[in-house]
């Protein structure tokens, strides 16, 4: 907001605005004034009615989800990442919608007990005493503490997700399909189709006649606006990265090798090796008593109740159980570290770390260039941000992109026309310019010579800049005349393809021919399943996912062709034969029948509920606070 004021402060119109917003707040109170703009929703980001969230309240949700992602990714993702993707508005509409569930349970009284909150808690293996197994209220906050979370969020959390699991069970409980829609259901699943087919190479078939030169004159004319080339254009673009100036420092060999020696153990050494015993018990109070043992210093040896106790040596990948290779691998973990009680089968484990055998450190000579190259690219990251200085100068004394470029010592790089997608005109997709995101996207609403807006994509920033717009035409006749037979000739042969399959499938339906009259012709032969297909066996038939959608559509005797992807070859299938099940089949079907219905009854009464309770709640959204959040997390980027 302060910055926005600033900004406002350079021009003498917003001077103006700026003594407007000023002059309401004394006329009519700040706190009345930001309720009006909020839209009678006070200080919540959306409502329904006794619920709500805020601004920081969604801020946490949001956190949680970006802590989540970067769990079990590969490649951190941060708040502005989630801006640019659109699922910070995922976010935002999923958690309106949750009010309006929560709302109406609060509007009719129904919330969990706090028992049941306890309950949840004390099922909750995290927060869990690894002697006693029970809830550990230090535990509890110290998990929540570490994931950033205060425990009044945690608790409201855990009371709203108990709260729609309890709406939803109550909208599908004591539901219990009818006789007749079981019965129906039986049959449906139970039903078995007979297939034949056999493949028919298009080749076969007969040629359509070539188009004349008369043809191809005749398509160019009815299609000059589809023959049309679109508008392209030759763009400068600005790519500026850390990469651009590491010609620019210097790294000694003395700052090489202090870093070395500073880091050797742990960053330039081989995986350590480490001894660890494991004690395997016959009930968890022995394993129990074991642990408080070991905690207070006795040797392993010395432990009495074991039934099995094994010494192991090895690195952290020999250890399949994630659980125990952190806790005997873990970083900082020394002898003495301690694993258990883990429940393993019939039996209970607890494990200690006896000694830690340091890896065979690395000479070097054999990591320097590794040394080096982080050096480097820390102190051209240092250039980089005094160049984005001389960047933004640039940029806002508006001087042209070549300049810039100039300026902050970067190449400027200068593409072949394009279109919208980044292609040539002869069809050449160039990536280096996709790269360019939003900036290339823009360089086709700016006109030459004007210079797009400054976009951080990646570890990159992108400008660009239209030299040279080539205007939308069509292509003379003599120009494209080769190419207009081609896609003639292509349309013929499609066409001509189809109306064969076409009457072949006629011929088959009504009798003239027959599938394996055919497919002899065709000197093919006719193929079937191993067994009937059903829809519970449909998935193991070997058959493709669109022909399957044809066998359960289609009746008796019907016939269809499905190409291939390289439309070379056709599959000519025919529906012999639709058989109910039997009386017995039906009695042996009935409870995966009655199984399904209930499903899909209960999803739908749920839906309905839902759709009940959105139609009485009221949800109200603040747009404009939404907008002014995904804002501020550009700003702080």
């Amino acid at each position: 907001m302060l910055a926005l004021m600033k900004s406002l402060m350079n021009s003498f119109v917003g001077k103006i605005v700026v003594m407007i917003i000023i002059a309401g707040m004394a006329f009519w109170g700040v706190d009345q004034m930001f309720a009006q703009i909020r839209g009678g929703l006070g200080s919540n980001m959306a409502a329904a009615g006794s619920r709500g969230f805020d601004a920081a309240a969604f801020d946490r949700r949001v956190e949680s989800v970006v802590r989540n992602i970067n769990a079990d990714s590969e490649e951190p993702v941060t708040k502005p990442d989630l801006v640019e993707q659109g699922i910070i508005d995922q976010i935002f509409n999923m958690e309106a919608a949750k009010l309006t569930l929560l709302g109406y349970a609060d509007s009719i009284g129904v919330r969990p007990s706090t028992d049941a909150v306890v309950e949840e808690l004390r099922n909750t293996d995290a927060f869990k005493n690894p002697l006693t197994g029970s809830l550990d209220l230090d535990t509890y906050r110290l998990v929540l503490n570490q994931n950033r979370i205060s425990q009044a969020d945690y608790e409201q959390q855990l009371s709203d997700d108990l709260t729609m699991a309890a709406m939803r069970d109550a909208a599908g409980a004591a539901i219990y399909p009818a006789n007749a829609l079981a019965a129906i259901q039986g049959r449906y699943l139970g039903e078995s189709r007979n297939v034949a087919w056999f493949i028919l190479n298009t080749d076969t078939l007969p040629e359509p006649d070539a188009p004349t030169e008369e043809d191809v004159r005749a398509y160019y004319d009815e299609n000059l606006e589809a023959l049309k080339q679109p508008e392209r254009r030759m763009i400068d673009v600005l790519r500026m990265s850390a990469e651009d100036f590491l010609s620019e420092v210097t790294v000694t060999d003395q700052e090489v090798a202090t870093v070395y020696e500073a880091s050797k153990s742990e960053r330039f050494s081989e995986p350590d090796t480490r001894t660890y015993v494991e004690l395997l018990f016959d009930t968890r109070e022995a394993a129990r008593t074991a642990f408080g043992l070991l905690a207070a210093g006795s040797d392993p040896a010395s432990i009495e109740g074991v039934a099995s106790r094994e010494t192991k040596t090895g690195r952290r990948e020999s250890v399949s159980d994630p659980l125990l290779a952190d806790a005997m691998f873990g970083a900082g973990r020394q002898s003495g570290a301690l694993f258990g009680p883990a429940e393993r089968g019939d039996q209970w484990l607890v494990a200690r770390l006896i000694s830690v055998q340091p890896g065979a450190v690395f000479p070097l000579e054999q990591v320097e260039g590794e040394i080096r190259d982080q050096l480097s690219r820390e102190r051209a990251s240092v250039l980089l941000f005094d160049k984005m200085e001389a960047l933004d100068r640039a940029i806002g004394a508006g001087y042209p992109l070549s300049q810039i470029a100039e300026d902050v010592g970067v190449p400027l790089i200068t593409y072949a026309p394009v279109d919208t997608s980044g292609r040539t005109r002869d069809g050449v997709t160039l990536h280096g310019l996709l790269q360019a995101g939003e900036a290339f996207q823009q360089s086709f609403q700016i006109g030459v010579g004007d210079t797009s807006n400054r976009f951080d994509i990646g570890e990159a920033t992108y400008l660009t800049s239209p030299r040279e717009i080539i205007e939308s035409y069509t292509p003379e006749f003599e120009e494209l005349s080769d190419q207009v037979r081609a896609v003639l000739v292509a349309q013929r042969q499609q066409n001509s393809v189809q109306s064969a399959l076409d009457d072949l499938t006629k011929r088959i339906e009504v009798g003239e021919t027959t599938l394996e009259a055919e497919a002899q012709a065709a000197g093919e032969v006719v193929e079937t399943p191993l067994a009937p297909v059903t829809r519970r066996n449909a998935g193991e038939a070997g058959l493709p996912s669109a022909a399957l959608g044809q066998i359960f559509n289609g009746k008796e005797g019907d016939v269809f062709t499905l190409p291939s992807r390289a439309g070379d070859m056709v599959m000519v299938m025919q529906l012999t034969e639709v058989t109910p099940p039997s009386e017995a089949e039906l009695a042996e079907l009935a409870p995966l029948a009655n199984s399904n219905l209930l499903a899909e009854l209960q999803s739908d009464l749920i839906a309905a509920t839902e759709a009940e309770i959105s139609a009485s709640m009221k949800l109200r959204k603040n747009q404009g606070a939404l907008n002014v959040y995904k804002a501020s997390i550009s700003t702080e980027q």
